[in-house]
């Protein structure tokens, strides 16, 4: 996996939409109608990184990390204490990445 392919999945996905995240691309639930509020953060790219930082929840973070534990790992932050997991894509096969991107999209659409 690529960020470019990472892009193209996060964008695929029902009401997704790439924002600008203090300088990151973004990916969140677009408003239900034009003006209104967006909807949450499921996915921010790490460009320079080559990783993918997924909004999940504690839960969800520890079934990530049992299945691939050289390819996922809790960010190093308050954020990762609540379930925030880096997906290093050097190591995620496609299937691998969307399968963890429809855990922080359906996280992001509860």
């Amino acid at each position: 996996m690529d960020t470019g392919e990472a892009r193209d999945v996060a964008l695929a996905l029902p009401n997704g939409e790439e924002y600008d995240h203090f300088g990151k691309p973004a990916y969140r639930i677009a408003a239900k109608k034009a003006g209104g509020k967006p909807g949450r953060t499921f996915m921010t790219l790490w460009l320079e990184e080559g990783y993918a930082v997924l909004m999940l929840d504690q839960e969800l973070q520890a079934d990530l990390l049992g299945r691939d534990p050289k390819a996922f790992r809790p960010h190093p932050s308050k954020w990762g204490e609540k379930g925030a997991t880096i997906g290093d894509l050097e190591y995620l096969s496609r299937s691998l990445f969307r399968d963890a991107l429809a855990l922080a999209y359906g996280h992001a659409c509860r």
